[in-house]
Formats: structure tokens, C-alpha cells, sequence
């Protein structure tokens, strides 16, 4: 069970992250204002209802309240190798299938205002093909690859909003070539998708494919290895560069080449909705891309470091996790290093980071979570989670 958090941690935890516990026995009604209508045993809230969702070995989903400190199980699955998230939907992993489930929190983004929203968590199904799935998750639509298992392989682009009605809805199904030792990948767009090519047995390019299926131009990408949704569109990464799709219809592409052409990166990892993103490279450097200033920062970290992620604030905070287990919050554009949340040992496996406005929330896939302010490098909170993996839902 989660460790609760004192009345003076909790309140810390509130005030920084800008939200409160919904009030118990609360009516689905809409907010002053509002201009949305929430469903049948849905509540729309004050603010948003942040979850850790994990899903433990043995195919449990459990459920961690950030406001609250308080845990429940929300489903049971099969047990899954992997776990991606968008927010609102857990997405497990397993060879043949991808299984979707409802954590039941979520942010609505109108714009100029947000809605915040908690209902029943449900298991939505499965989409199943061929061999290793791979997911990105995008803000209209779900992207699936599946490598084909040693055989022909699928390309899938699922569309989310049925999903809240517990609908699953392929947008498209087509073949997908499989690449040498590199999982391919179906990127989601404001239209459409990028699906990866390949040539001579590696991925070589992304074609755009729209909602009905159809295939349009390509734009070269070798060895495309790693996604994420930005402020400003969509970037992946190439084995020279990152391709970044601005929002649009079309969309318009960009290249990017990297800061040093003997070094890439291959995953992403930064707040929602901030043009900022950090990565690690092969080389053991931490690189931060501004997508709206279309610009580079490469810099070392003092101590290796295994996990890295871009808060995308005014003060331009990164926070890191070094092999030792100190978390490390350094200046984005310099690297220099502002605090150090000492380690207690060193974790087990690559931690996972959840950056939002004030705070970020480390999670160790052995069984711990850390609530770390940005600006002080103070803890706030310390929470036990069941092994597994877990993602960041309510957002």
C-alpha cells in the first residue's frame, strides 16, 4: 500500500501542482462556465485528477491518487512487456495484441480553457496482429506497429474518441515491411499518420498516410527510432536528424540536424503541451530541442544519468536521474546544475518521468515514486507503487 502523505506533504503536493481533491459526493454537473456536458457517472472537477496507473507483472492495473495517496485496482489484463499512455488510456504491450484501458481521468484542452474530468475506469479491448507491438499515442488517434514476427507485418491507426465509449475504431489496417533488428513505427498526426518504410531491410523514410488509408509523399528518415507531440507539432527521430511535422493541414515538414553528426538520440521525453523535449543520446550526452525556436542545447551532465526529461518552464528546468539514483535538476539551455535530491540507491531499472508545472514525479519500476519540486529540489512526497509499469493519467 502507498505511503499516505501528512496533512503538510499533501497541502505542499496541492498548492504546487495547482489542484485539489474533489470534493467526495460529487454531483456530474457541469463547472460555472463550462460549455461541456458530462456523461452519464461522469464529474467534471476543479481541477485534474492525477493517477499513477501501473500494471504489475501479474496483469493488475492499480490506481495511485496523487491527492489523495490512496491506491485501488482497476482492472486486471493479461500480463503485458510493455505500457504506454496518453493521458487517459493505459496501453499494454504483449507479442500479438495491445490491450487499452480506461484509467477513467482525464484533461480536456479547449484552447483557451480546460475541463478536467473523472469517471468509471473500464477495460476497453484489444487490438491484436502480427508479432511486437509498437505504440505511440497521439491527441486524435493511436498508432500500432506491429513488426510481423518474422513475417509480414501490420500498420494500425486507431481513433480515441470512440474509445471513451468503449468503442475500438481502426481508422486503417495496411501491410507494413518489417526492418532489420528496429521496430517500426506508426506516428500519429493532426491528419493521418506517418508510417515508416523500409529499404534494404532498414526503415529508410516516413510516408504520410491519411484517415482513410491512403498513402501521400514521404520524407526521408533512416533509422526512425523515437517520437513525442510537442506544442508545435509532431518530432521523430532519425539516425542524422529529427523531423518535426508542425501542426496543419498539411502539415508542414521540417529537418532538424543534430547539434554533433556523430550522435543521436532515440527517445524523447518532456511536459505535455510545452515545445521543449529532452533526450540522452548514444554518446551519453542530455540534448534539448525548442521546437518553436527550432534550436539545440547539448551539455553533459557531471555523473551519468539514465533518465532525462525537459519541464518546459520559464526557469527552463530538465530534470535527470544519475546511475546512482540522485534525482538532478539542471538549466536546460546550459546544463548547469541548480539541485540534487540525494539518491537511495541506485534503481533497478531506467526510471520513468512525469514532468508537469512545478513538480515531477519519478517513478522507480521497482516500487517507489518521488514528488520533486523543480525550483527548490526539495521532495514533497514519497509514495510506494506495486512493481510494474506505470504511466501518468488524469493529464
Amino acid at each position: 500500500m502507498p505511503r499516505r502523505l501528512t496533512p503538510v506533504a499533501l497541502a505542499a503536493v496541492l498548492m504546487l501542482s495547482g489542484c485539489a481533491p474533489a470534493p467526495s459526493g460529487a454531483e456530474p454537473a457541469p463547472a460555472p462556465g463550462s460549455d461541456a456536458v458530462p456523461a452519464d457517472g461522469v464529474t467534471e472537477l476543479a481541477a485534474p485528477a492525477l493517477h499513477l496507473t501501473t500494471l504489475a507483472p501479474d496483469g493488475a492495473v492499480s490506481h495511485l491518487d496523487l491527492a489523495s495517496g490512496r491506491s485501488s485496482t482497476i482492472a486486471r489484463i493479461a500480463p503485458a512487456d510493455a505500457v504506454a499512455g496518453d493521458g487517459r488510456y493505459l496501453f499494454a504491450l504483449r507479442e500479438g495484441s495491445v490491450t487499452i484501458v480506461d484509467s477513467g481521468a482525464w484533461t480536456w484542452n479547449h484552447g483557451d480553457h480546460v475541463h478536467y474530468y473523472s469517471g468509471p475506469a473500464r477495460v476497453v479491448g484489444d487490438v491484436e496482429g502480427p508479432g511486437t507491438p509498437t505504440v505511440v499515442a497521439g491527441e486524435r488517434s493511436v498508432g500500432i506497429s506491429f513488426d510481423g514476427g518474422g513475417g509480414p507485418g501490420e500498420a494500425v491507426l486507431v481513433k480515441v474518441a470512440p474509445l471513451a465509449d468503449g468503442e475500438i475504431e481502426e481508422l486503417f489496417r495496411r501491410d507494413a515491411a518489417a526492418a532489420a533488428g528496429a521496430a517500426g513505427m506508426v506516428v500519429p498526426l493532426a491528419y493521418g499518420a506517418w508510417v515508416t518504410e523500409v529499404a534494404d531491410g532498414r526503415v529508410a523514410r516516413l510516408r504520410h498516410v491519411d484517415e482513410e488509408g491512403v498513402a501521400g509523399e514521404a520524407v526521408r528518415c533512416a533509422d526512425a527510432a523515437g517520437s513525442i507531440a510537442t506544442a508545435v507539432g509532431v518530432v521523430v527521430a532519425c539516425a542524422d536528424g529529427v523531423v518535426l511535422a508542425a501542426d496543419g493541414r498539411p502539415a508542414q515538414t521540417e529537418r532538424l540536424d543534430y547539434p554533433a553528426a556523430d550522435d543521436r538520440v532515440r527517445a524523447f521525453s518532456g511536459r505535455e503541451g510545452r515545445p521543449s523535449v529532452a533526450a540522452l543520446t548514444d554518446g551519453g550526452a542530455v540534448w534539448v530541442l525548442d521546437t518553436r525556436a527550432r534550436a539545440w542545447h547539448a551539455w553533459r551532465a557531471a555523473s551519468a544519468v539514465t533518465a532525462v526529461a525537459a519541464v518546459g518552464d520559464d526557469a527552463d528546468h530538465v530534470v535527470a536521474v544519475s546511475r546512482s539514483g540522485e534525482v538532478r535538476v539542471h538549466h536546460g539551455t546550459t546544463g548547469r546544475l541548480l539541485s540534487t535530491v540525494a539518491a537511495s540507491g541506485a534503481p533497478a531499472h531506467v526510471p520513468a518521468l512525469f514532468p508537469e508545472q512545478r513538480q515531477t514525479y519519478v517513478v522507480d519500476p521497482a516500487g517507489a515514486a518521488l514528488v520533486v519540486d523543480h525550483g527548490s529540489g526539495a521532495v514533497l512526497a514519497r509514495f510506494a507503487l506495486p512493481d510494474g509499469l506505470t504511466v501518468l493519467t488524469g493529464r
